[in-house]
């Protein structure tokens, strides 16, 4: 359940994101889709990113295994990826996330949203989020 008593709202569990994410784009129907370890199944990760690119990178912080999400190949070489702390708690470096792609009329994914929660203290954000401008996207799609 989200506690919106605070500046920063926060959340409970994973599942929290979905309902932020649909709070913080509440013009768009999402297809909001889970971020879990393909190696261990784990849920938890440290975020490396470039927002001006849009490139994220999770490592599972169970098992260590690394992975480009979405489209991040594609602009990997221009990215300076950084890894990420919580803004609010300041010492936690680990990450529940989700997707959330807003769709075109024709179902390619016209937006992308990458929705967090801090595993330390439960503060949800989206560290990026970005406009696809090409089709198809099925291929981006299925590299959660």
């Amino acid at each position: 359940m989200i506690d919106t008593s605070k500046k920063y709202w926060t959340g409970d569990c994973a599942a929290d994101i979905d309902e932020w994410l649909r709070l913080y784009v509440p013009n768009e129907t999402l297809d909001i889709k889970p971020v879990a370890c393909r190696a261990c199944g784990g849920g938890g990760f440290l975020l490396r990113l470039d927002r001006d690119e849009g490139v994220i990178q999770v490592e599972c912080t169970a098992c260590g295994a690394k992975k480009i999400l979405l489209d991040g190949e594609d602009y990997r070489a221009h990215a300076r990826l950084r890894l990420r702390k919580c803004p609010v708690c300041k010492s936690c470096k680990e990450y529940n996330l989700r997707v959330g792609f807003a769709r075109r009329e024709n179902g390619s994914v016209k937006w992308v949203y990458i929705g967090n929660r801090c595993t330390g203290c439960g503060t949800l954000g989206s560290w990026l989020d970005w406009k696809v401008s090409y089709e198809p996207t099925d291929e981006m799609e299925r590299n959660i």
